[in-house]
């Protein structure tokens, strides 16, 4: 195989105007049926995106002419399937090898148009599927649907480590770059393999438990006590009864969960106070304004007066179809759900967190945002998918949930919610889906033409949400507007013969106490930059993904700053510098300082103060081996190396002993303001 491969990419090196036509013929070769077993496409292919990663042929056009390659292959296959059809049995090789033939018609059969999609990144059957789709009269234009789609997935993804490693190359040493990619195959195999594991441990589970579900399922309605539960979850499909069982298990498990969940937060709020309050801290911390307007459509789409008008339309437009049952029941989504976080809301009277302009006046758990986001768009995807088969249930599904996590995620970005009120949102959702599920599943429905489902309700919200994002969205961006950290004013010289007044640790993205604050820094911040940067230090370099490479897969990582940004009061450091400083071993490290806004004022002055951390930069997983703290012994020398210049500013170190892990510890303080004081 190598031998194959090393002549061709060296005439490539040679002739890089001729790589798009190479890579064309060997991707198309390489899925057409019976030539594609012969062709090393998959290695060659990797072994072409090293050239293109590399720069010695071009990135985008290479990738084009493998994805055009892979669908003429294809096409080529199938096309040969849909003119021969059963003919194909009496050729070479599939005369003499039936075996290969039947191989591609099981897949074939077991997965319908999906196999062509799937097909292409299985080996065994990767040049079978498009022959046997044709063959077995698979419709034109599904089979080019997947096709194209496999092929822009299959290409980029098979050329992606070569293209990893060639850009890699250009830019690490080759054993580092080789470190790099092993580790990044390292992450993608355990990614797959868990994947993997999971799957076939929920098959098998799934398998144990329908088998224990049909034995629970028959002695119940032998059973006199528990017969009439047996009649009340009847399927309309007497082989899917038992199916319901699961389905009322589900909801005693979400009812109870959410239970006692709402008796935790509202009596022992200590045993959810830290997520809340984590969660909090985090999404404080991340927010821009670039993004503030994104997450405000996200949330309109649990907006009552948005989602219950669309949902109004669908049950009237079902009303008119004569679909009496289903309109009701589909009303019966937004009525529970809007009912039930009416009643829960006032019951359990649970205070919204602080933190934005205008808290809405209703009480806090749980999101109605997100249950009817929640209850409304999975109950359609129920519906909507009702006369699919199994299998291609679950993009509707995906979509569904995915709107769901996102609306959750929207309240807890703009701080409305906690999130016990969101995960509280999700298990009610579930109940009350669950619920109304059993109880639609009972009798027989018509099916409705899932693709006029989808149109309304797709028209129904491209005319409401825009509307009412319009009519609101100066009032809704003033609401959650972020409110800022209380302004503390603060004596000079106590500060200066005591520094009472500020906390000991930053705390980290989540809220919780981290590293010590050893730099506090009083003065403008303009002066302050120009004087470090006077005094050696320097801008980091913009983030880029080497840096990132070597930080993620730990290669000399110290030399580079962390992925995440520490914080404090929910803000990023106002300036971030660094210097390369040398060990008594002549060790180079990275020391890097960080300050921070620390909204304070100096009294009659208004003289800001900031607050930081002057450390070394640490490994990247230094929690795995010993731990080498970042935090120093601070010193007056590792702010100011350069002692000749006059810096314009007094210094002073204080020493104080707060408690660390309920021992008294002693650690020093670098204060500093300046000279002479406006």
């Amino acid at each position: 195989m190598a031998d194959m491969v090393g002549p061709l990419l060296q005439w490539l090196n040679a002739n890089p105007q001729l790589a798009g036509f190479v890579t064309f013929l060997i991707s198309a070769g390489e899925s057409i049926a019976i030539f594609g077993t012969i062709v090393p496409g998959s290695i060659t292919m990797t072994a072409i995106g090293t050239l293109a990663g590399a720069g010695i042929i071009p990135l985008w056009g290479t990738i084009f002419w493998a994805v055009f390659g892979a669908i003429v292959g294809d096409g080529i296959s199938y096309w040969i399937g849909h003119y021969f059809k059963n003919q194909l049995r009496n050729i070479w090789p599939f005369k003499s090898n039936p075996n290969i033939l039947k191989k591609g018609e099981k897949f074939v059969h077991k997965y319908g148009v999906m196999s062509v999609f799937t097909g292409r990144f299985v080996g065994p059957v990767r040049a079978l599927v498009p022959v046997v789709a044709g063959m077995l009269g698979m419709k034109p234009l599904q089979f080019t649907i997947a096709n194209v789609t496999s092929a822009i997935i299959w290409a980029p993804a098979y050329m992606l480590p070569g293209i990893l490693l060639g850009a890699a190359s250009l830019e690490l040493p080759p054993d580092i770059a080789l470190h790099v990619m092993m580790v990044f195959f390292l992450i993608i195999f355990a990614l797959a393999l868990f994947i993997w594991i999971t799957v076939k441990i929920l098959s098998l589970v799934h398998i144990r438990v329908s088998h224990f579900q049909d034995v629970i399922w028959k002695k119940m309605k032998k059973f006199s006590l528990t017969a009439p539960i047996t009649v009340l979850l009847k399927h309309h499909e007497k082989h899917k009864t038992h199916g319901q069982l699961s389905l009322a298990i589900f909801f005693i498990f979400t009812t109870t969960a959410f239970i006692l969940l709402a008796w935790s937060v509202k009596n022992l709020s200590l045993v959810t106070i830290t997520i809340n309050d984590a969660v909090f801290h985090l999404f404080r911390g991340i927010r821009n304004p670039d993004l503030d307007n994104t997450m405000l459509i996200i949330t309109l789409l649990g907006q009552k007066q948005v989602i219950l008008t669309v949902l109004f339309v669908i049950s009237l437009w079902l009303a008119l179809c004569k679909q009496w049952r289903i309109a009701f029941d589909t009303l019966a989504l937004g009525v529970f759900a809007s009912v039930s976080v009416y009643v829960i809301k006032h019951f359990l009277q649970i205070e919204r967190p602080w933190g934005i302009a205008t808290n809405p006046e209703t009480f806090s758990m749980p999101s109605g945002h997100t249950t009817l986001a929640t209850t409304i768009f999975i109950g359609l995807a129920f519906l909507i998918t009702r006369s699919f088969r199994p299998g291609y249930r679950w993009p509707i599904f995906a979509i569904s949930v995915s709107i769901a996590i996102a609306v959750g995620i929207s309240r807890l970005y703009l701080g409305a919610h906690w999130f016990t009120d969101i995960a509280g949102a999700w298990l009610l959702s579930a109940a009350l889906l669950t619920i109304i599920i059993i109880a639609f599943q009972r009798h027989q429905r018509p099916h409705i033409n899932p693709l006029h489902l989808f149109l309304i309700g797709s028209l129904s919200f491209l005319i409401a949400l825009p509307s009412f994002y319009y009519l609101n969205n100066k009032k809704l961006l003033a609401q959650y507007e972020q409110v800022e950290w209380p302004i503390i004013q603060i004596n000079l010289q106590n500060w200066w013969q005591k520094n009472e007044a500020i906390p000991a640790y930053r705390a980290s993205l989540f809220g919780f106490p981290s590293q010590r604050i050893n730099v506090e820094w009083v003065g403008n911040i303009d002066k302050i930059r120009d004087t470090l940067i006077n005094q050696g230090w320097s801008k980091p370099p913009v983030r880029d993904w080497i840096s990132t490479l070597h930080r993620i897969a730990d290669v000399s990582s110290t030399q580079y700053l962390p992925l995440i940004s520490p914080q404090y009061l929910d803000r990023k450091p106002e300036i971030i510098l660094t210097r390369i400083v040398s060990n008594h071993d002549g060790e180079k490290s990275l020391m890097f300082i960080r300050l921070w806004n620390a909204n304070r004022f100096i009294k009659n002055s208004q003289m800001p103060l900031w607050v930081g951390i002057v450390g070394i930069v640490p490994r990247s997983y230094n929690w795995l081996f010993k731990k080498h703290s970042d935090e120093i012994d601070i010193s007056i020398n590792d702010v100011f190396p350069i002692k000749s210049l006059k810096t314009g500013w007094q210094t002073k170190i204080i020493s104080i002993t707060p408690p660390i892990n309920h021992k008294p510890k002693k650690y020093r303080i670098l204060l500093i303001k300046p000279t002479h004081f406006e």
